[in-house]
């Protein structure tokens, strides 16, 4: 039975490509469980304190972890593809299967075909994580570690002090026995009553256990007193400064039960942490985004009306205002003028106007007011008129209103009383500082949405970003291990962290740009990415020429012909001198 070479050759990569996919999946899920399990103890550590000592079960901390784990997918995938594909081709070329592929005609690139093609849909399931799976379980993580943190510590009785864990009681036992159960010399503070100290239990030995599921505490006490304060609130007043009535009881056995309720821990509702961006996909983010963005809108237009209103001598004519924006406060100014006319008509039963007050008589239509106030030269007026929108109030500004020196003149024409030429600029003055404040006031407002527009906006470029990361991780592995030639977890290792450090230095600098405003939010997030990714084709260049970046040699024989280039220049000088023409 014969075959074609076209037959056999297909039949030959097929076997090749299932000798490089069975090679990177072995170490792949390998370095993925690893890197999981590395990253989310580094992020468990900080919360440490708060986790241990709770009297939880296995099952609750267990589940935290999966949770979190989940997040850590985002980070360990890309650093997985790059260790696995690191080792795998330095197995490769250890072992000189890769010179075998070579030998038999089949290029370095094509040898990377199999796993270039399961890097991209590992991308895409890791977007698909990244946007789908990973909020959810971000959303149940938050909460269920709000409820451990929130949860107080398993009831402890140290011996020497006073334990104040059960509410309205302070305990103080002096002995403790090895059986737990067993006490000596208690002290016990009632504070049921919230009248502070005054009911105390005295008892010379005793015995603490719990009932009902944990849920109650018994206290049996032996040979003990009980001491009461009683006070009397309608005490006359020449008599307050009496002393107090005490009530003593002895007894031989006397149980307290203490409810242990406060120490269950309690299941917060998952809305309450919606709010984060952590916890949304990039639909529900791109919602918050467009409404954060017309919030801005919302408050420039409110400080430009502010500032037409007052500055009632500034020119605004020449201010060009794009035609999206524009467009937008068009509709801000529509939306307001529907909510003010429904107001108004659930006000007309009572005939007063939204604020209270009564409605105000206008003169005319609001177009022949407006050109009444353009007259006059009130274009503060005119911009407070009804129906007037931003482009009437640019209009109006910069009309017939003087400016500059012409506006002065007018001023001190009309106010030739010195004094009330003084008492009109002082209040001027006034007016200027009052627009001041006003307007650091509403830019503070607007700076705040723009910085939490800043991380909404992050956060969507980081669901993107960290998931084609994987192809970039790629990208630099598989032609460096074909460089390095070298397996195993050493020289590989090696290097993979050192470039995820890097990875991870300019993706936490570009997230703290954006974040303050240095950068774009795409440039701050991408940033790692555009600057691995030349790295990977210069490698994937040198592992095409069989380059030696990693070998001794390779250096040895540049500093020597450097050296000989350098020794020839110094023996010949005459070489380098110009000919004469």
């Amino acid at each position: 039975m014969c075959f074609s070479i076209e037959e056999y050759y297909t039949n030959y990569m097929k076997k090749l490509d299932k000798l490089i996919l069975k090679s990177f999946l072995g170490p792949f899920f390998l370095t993925f469980i690893v890197v999981v399990f590395i990253l989310l103890m580094q992020y468990m550590l900080k919360y440490f304190d708060e986790l241990v000592g709770k009297g939880l079960s296995a099952s609750v901390y267990a589940e935290l972890l999966f949770f979190f784990s989940i997040n850590m997918t985002t980070l360990a995938l890309p650093l997985a593809v790059l260790l696995s594909s690191l080792m795998t081709f330095g197995n490769l070329g250890e072992h000189f299967e890769l010179t075998a592929v070579k030998s038999s005609g089949i290029s370095l690139t094509r040898a990377l075909v199999p796993l270039m093609v399961f890097s991209f849909f590992l991308t895409v399931l890791a977007f698909i994580n990244n946007d789908q799976v990973v909020p959810k379980a971000n959303l149940k993580a938050y909460s269920l570690l709000w409820d451990i943190r929130q949860t107080k510590p398993s009831l402890s009785l140290q011996e020497g002090s006073f334990y104040n864990g059960i509410p309205n009681y302070s305990i103080k036992v002096n002995k403790k026995f090895p059986d737990e159960v067993s006490l000596k010399d208690l002290i016990i503070y009632d504070h049921t009553k919230g009248q502070g100290n005054t009911d105390v239990i005295l008892a010379d030995s005793g015995r603490m256990y719990t009932k009902y599921n944990d849920q109650y505490l018994f206290l049996e006490m032996f040979d003990g007193e009980m001491y009461s304060e009683t006070t009397s609130p309608d005490k006359p007043a020449g008599k307050k400064n009496e002393p107090a009535n005490f009530v003593r009881n002895k007894f031989k056995k006397n149980v307290m039960i203490m409810s242990l309720e406060s120490f269950k821990m309690s299941s917060t509702r998952e809305e309450y942490f919606t709010g984060s961006q952590v916890v949304k996909n990039i639909g529900q983010l791109s919602v918050e985004i467009d409404s954060m963005k017309d919030k801005i809108t919302e408050k420039r237009y409110n400080i430009f009306q502010n500032a037409t209103a007052y500055n009632t001598y500034a020119d605004y004519s020449k201010i060009q205002v794009p035609e999206k924006i524009a467009a937008r406060y068009q509709e801000i100014d529509s939306l307001k003028r529907v909510k003010e006319e429904e107001a108004r008509r659930k006000a007309d039963s009572t005939g007063t106007t939204p604020g209270g007050g009564p409605e105000p008589a206008y003169f005319g239509t609001n177009a022949e007011r407006r050109e009444m106030l353009k007259t006059s030269g009130n274009t503060r007026a005119v911009a407070n008129t009804p129906g007037t929108n931003r482009s009437d109030s640019i209009a109006l500004a910069g009309s017939k209103v003087p400016v500059d020196t012409a506006a002065l003149a007018r001023v001190e024409e009309k106010y030739k009383d010195k004094a009330k030429l003084a008492d009109a600029y002082k209040t001027a003055v006034g007016q200027a500082r009052y627009m001041k404040n006003s307007y650091e006031i509403q830019a503070s407002g607007l700076n705040d949405i723009q910085k939490s527009l800043y991380k909404w906006q992050i956060e969507v470029h980081k669901k993107w970003a960290n998931a084609v990361a994987c192809m970039v991780m790629f990208m630099i592995g598989a032609p460096l291990g074909s460089i390095i030639k070298r397996g195993g977890l050493g020289i590989p290792v090696i290097i993979s962290i050192a470039f995820f450090i890097i990875f991870y230095v300019f993706t936490m600098f570009g997230e703290k740009w954006a974040r303050e405003g240095i950068v774009s939010p795409a440039v701050g997030i991408w940033s790692a990415n555009l600057i691995l990714l030349p790295f990977g084709f210069i490698f994937l260049w040198q592992a095409r020429n069989d380059a030696r970046l990693f070998e001794s040699d390779f250096y040895s024989v540049m500093i020597a012909r450097f050296r000989s280039s350098l020794g020839e220049r110094v023996r010949r000088p005459q070489l380098l001198r110009k000919k004469p023409s």
